[in-house]
């Protein structure tokens, strides 16, 4: 069936066209762009797709017969079980950014065949671990503890060895470094288990025990596109409204038990639930008396059964990003919209008539992505922010921009045919729209204790850069500087460190600093407090480079500085 479907579309793109334009693209350079074996074979594919251009200004159709060939996917190796009617299981490693060798454990469905698209139960641990042994067992716990269920229902179990996770020497009762399982280190581990296995972009759930239960919360609120929902077991849940915020159209799914004397207290996960159903967002929240720190793996068969019905929301119709302090900081792409800056306070909207509503705030511009699943790209799309028409005409679709996205989000199920910048404007109308939109999101619950797991990790990255290296006050931005965003500010500096990478690269008290790493000041958001936040939560122990952008004696210059996490400082254990 799959073989006369993939003929049906490649006879159909090949043969001459009724429509106006025919898009010379097949199977063989849709998969040698997006799932190539050697990089000459992705250089080739990409020069294809660059030069040609008949795949620019395509039809409906046309896109519709591209989606057809991009969902049958990459060629996958077919596992066969270990024997009949057990399932199989796999052990293989991942190099993820940043360096790390990722152990991962799978477990496959005995009826699993590479013919058929599986749901996958991406699972982790608890810690933070005392060793790399003690992750991988982490792991291995997490895929026994699935096993029965998922065979029975027909899902993949995967789970990483969360080897970052473990604990360094120096541990008292204030402090216990680690380091997190980062998002770029789960998607790595993701789009691997994707080359490597069947498994449906749509059908993701991020589950864990302890630990690993609160980086699904986080991974989730930070790229609510990447799942179709999440399975937190005995959380430390969450109460920062802003935070959660982000998982509007992740469904939620958490078992707690009241005994638990592994978190904070049963106060946690209570307050997200309350959160979460005062947003009216879809949440199933189940707590249990007799129980404690623990799996709750005779409830997962109802789980999977809840999941079912609820696969990913590849274009939602309404996009929150809530910009806040925890340590998963939100992506700058939610969905189909992708902002100028971190800071960023979007809420965006597709009514009915082919226009989009967006308010936005703490960010120059915007990106747009578009597809007809979102809107009719045959007639004028409408864009209006902070109630001011940013955009109005006909946007032509693009095979190029299609593919180009695909590739860059490693998601061949989302398809955006066209890329829309628009400005921000800065009427005082529209930053008072913009204003209100803030107000409106103000935390409406006391925020309670921060958990242990993220303030143990935040403490170990602050002990590893303690400051940005200069001190600064707020101040408006020279008349002959261009003022690229509403509300914003420079940061006058009035003190440097000399011997910090900053003030290594040449930064001089009296300097007047326009943006750092193309990050804005804004009027309000914690001058150099709030570059410190996000900075801190932005570097790895690797050295990257800023530019730091710069008013000195009337003129504009550049600088560039090297930052990176340091090394933990000295404590005897």
């Amino acid at each position: 069936m799959k073989s006369l479907l993939l003929l049906l579309l490649l006879t159909s793109l090949a043969a001459p066209s009724l429509r106006s334009q025919s898009a010379q693209v097949s199977q063989a350079l849709v998969q040698s762009y997006l799932w190539p074996k050697t990089q000459e074979e992705f250089r080739t594919a990409a020069a294809t797709i660059e030069t040609d251009t008949l795949l620019v200004g395509v039809s409906r159709m046309q896109m519709l017969d591209l989606e057809e060939i991009m969902r049958l996917g990459t060629i996958h190796d077919q596992h066969v079980p270990d024997s009949a009617g057990k399932p199989t299981l796999d052990q293989f490693t991942v190099s993820a950014p940043g360096g790390r060798t990722i152990p991962v454990y799978v477990q496959l469905p005995s009826r699993y065949s590479a013919d058929t698209e599986w749901p996958l139960m991406f699972a982790m641990h608890g810690g933070p671990t005392g060793s790399a042994e003690s992750a991988e067992r982490g792991a291995q716990r997490m895929v026994a503890v699935w096993s029965e269920n998922a065979e029975r229902a027909g899902w993949i179990v995967a789970a990483p060895a969360m080897v970052s996770t473990v604990a360094g020497g120096g541990r008292t009762r204030d402090r216990l470094p680690y380091e997190i399982f980062h998002p770029e280190e789960a998607k790595a581990v993701i789009v691997a288990l994707r080359s490597r296995y069947n498994i449906s972009a749509d059908r993701i759930v991020s589950t864990g025990i302890s630990l690993g239960s609160n980086f699904s919360i986080g991974f989730a609120a930070a790229h609510p596109d990447w799942l179709s929902a999440i399975v937190p077991v005995s959380t430390e849940g969450d109460s920062r409204e802003l935070l959660l915020r982000n998982l509007l159209g992740v469904p939620t799914y958490v078992l707690e038990g009241t005994q638990d004397r592994n978190i904070r207290g049963v106060s946690g996960p209570r307050s997200l639930a309350a959160i979460l159903t005062d947003f009216g967002y879809d949440l199933t929240y189940r707590e249990f008396s007799d129980r404690a720190h623990e799996g709750f793996q005779e409830h997962y068969g109802d789980v999977l059964r809840w999941l079912d019905s609820r696969p990913r929301q590849k274009y939602p119709r309404e996009i929150l990003r809530v910009p806040h302090d925890a340590i998963m900081p939100v992506a700058r792409r939610v969905h189909w919209i992708e902002t100028d800056t971190r800071q960023a306070l979007i809420h965006a909207v597709v009514g009915s008539t082919n226009r989009i509503d967006i308010t936005a705030r703490w960010t120059p511009g915007l990106t747009i992505f578009l597809n007809d699943h979102l809107v009719d790209m045959d007639r004028t799309v409408e864009i209006w922010v902070n109630g001011v028409r940013a955009f109005d005409e006909v946007v032509p679709r693009s095979i190029q921009t299609a593919l180009v996205q695909a590739r860059h989000l490693a998601d061949e199920r989302r398809v955006y045919s066209a890329a829309i910048h628009v400005a921000v404007p800065s009427t005082t109308r529209a930053i008072a729209t913009a204003e209100a939109l803030s107000k409106d999101l103000t935390p409406q619950r006391p925020e309670g204790q921060i958990s242990f797991w993220e303030m143990y990790a935040q403490r170990a990255i602050e002990e590893r850069f303690a400051s940005v290296g200069f001190e600064g006050v707020e101040q408006q931005l020279p008349s002959s500087v261009d003022l690229s965003a509403p509300e914003q500010v420079a940061l006058r500096v009035t003190q440097v460190n000399d011997k910090s990478p900053i003030g290594l690269a040449g930064l001089r008290a009296g300097d007047l600093i326009i943006s750092v790493g193309g990050e804005p000041f804004f009027r309000g958001r914690g001058g150099v407090s709030g570059l410190y936040r996000w900075l801190v939560r932005d570097l790895r122990g690797t050295p990257a480079q800023y530019p730091i952008v710069l008013w000195r004696d009337s003129r504009e210059l550049t600088m560039t500085a090297a930052l990176k996490l340091g090394p933990y400082s000295s404590l005897a254990p």
